[in-house]
């Protein structure tokens, strides 16, 4: 019977030599170093060899692809850590093709299929040559970091047009931002003020600035009352005023778990053991519900499960985390094709 064992069979195919060996060896010792401990721990094994398959193949087989996010273990990292965005898959990729040579206009993922899209300004080179030169090395990239489930666009940034008054426009805006911060500090409630309060629609005489009031507010007509007489005595091209409440707390939550839900799905996503093909989540009643779908018609294997629910308590233990959650209560659930939970961590 045909050996079934794809570490086996691909480790025939490679056909690794002792040079070869030898070279990984040095790698492993220089990368084990700079890198923190907890990420390796009982995974070092796992890691050189997947490093062994990058290192010696001479091409990124799909077969190799799956593996490797098979074994990677899970790593979810936060956004933030220490005020300072985190590397993550959009932000490496932005830096890869830029090293290139490309002047990049954005990165993105979409859900159901997992796509990259990578938009970038054409200069001196055509859409077929940035495809060229840019395919296999983002393959590389995301093949090394278990991504094998995706779809890759490498798109021609629009040119955007420069519309004739939109300068001046951004200007009144701002100085729209700073009266409103003013103002709402001047009545003490400069917490609040850090938040984007304040925004505009239409333009020129038209434009019309809308005010976002946390209703826990009780000056609220003696606030707006002195925005406008601001706005007047500044003579900023504004026909009005148009103020929305809303609640701060709410908001505040919403936030927070926008991050935090966001940090769980981009850990797996593109990764073709999970399957994943959406995210939502909701605050009600001061519960915040997280919900990770995926396109699974039955549960994960047992080991698989624990895996995840391991990450998952790990990455939810983290200082920069637990500073996001608070005193929040939560569920989080994986759920099936059908909208059945497999995965479920609450507190």
């Amino acid at each position: 019977m045909k050996s079934t064992d794809p570490f086996k069979e691909l480790e025939e195919q490679l056909k690794v030599t002792d040079e070869s060996k030898e070279h990984l060896r040095s790698k492993i010792m220089q990368s084990t170093n700079a890198k923190k401990k907890r990420h390796f721990k009982k995974y070092v094994w796992i890691a050189a060899a997947c490093i062994l398959f990058l290192i010696t193949s001479p091409f990124y087989s799909t077969t190799m692809a799956s593996i490797v996010a098979k074994v990677l273990p899970i790593t979810i990292t936060p956004q933030i850590s220490d005020g300072e965005p985190n590397p993550n898959l959009t932000s490496d990729l932005f830096t890869l093709v830029e090293k290139k040579g490309y002047r990049v206009s954005s990165v993105g993922t979409t859900p159901s299929p997992f796509t990259i899209e990578v938009s970038i300004h054409l200069e001196d080179s055509t859409l077929k040559q940035a495809k060229e030169d840019l395919e296999s090395k983002i393959t590389s990239y995301l093949y090394e970091n278990g991504y094998d489930d995706y779809e890759l666009k490498i798109t021609e940034a629009p040119e955007i047009p420069t519309h004739e008054g939109s300068d001046g426009l951004n200007k009144e805006y701002d100085k729209v931002r700073e009266i409103v911060k003013e103002v709402f500090g001047s009545y003490g409630y400069a917490k609040e003020a850090e938040y984007e309060l304040a925004g505009m629609k239409g333009t020129g005489a038209s434009a019309i600035v809308t005010i976002d009031m946390p209703d826990h507010i009780d000056e609220t007509k003696e606030i707006i009352a002195d925005i406008k007489k601001e706005i007047e005595r500044q003579e900023l091209d504004v026909k009005g005023v148009e103020v929305d409440t809303f609640n701060l707390k709410h908001r505040q939550q919403d936030n927070r778990w926008s991050m935090i839900s966001s940090d769980i799905y981009d850990a797996m996503a593109g990764k073709s053991t999970y399957q994943l093909a959406g995210l939502s989540y909701r605050v009600k009643d001061g519960h915040s519900y997280v919900w990770i779908k995926t396109d699974l018609d039955k549960p994960l294997p047992q080991e698989q499960i624990k895996e995840i629910e391991k990450a998952v308590q790990e990455y939810l233990t983290l200082a920069e985390t637990k500073e996001q959650i608070r005193d929040d209560e939560f569920t989080i659930e994986f759920l099936l094709r059908d909208g059945k939970s497999f995965v479920e961590i609450t507190d």
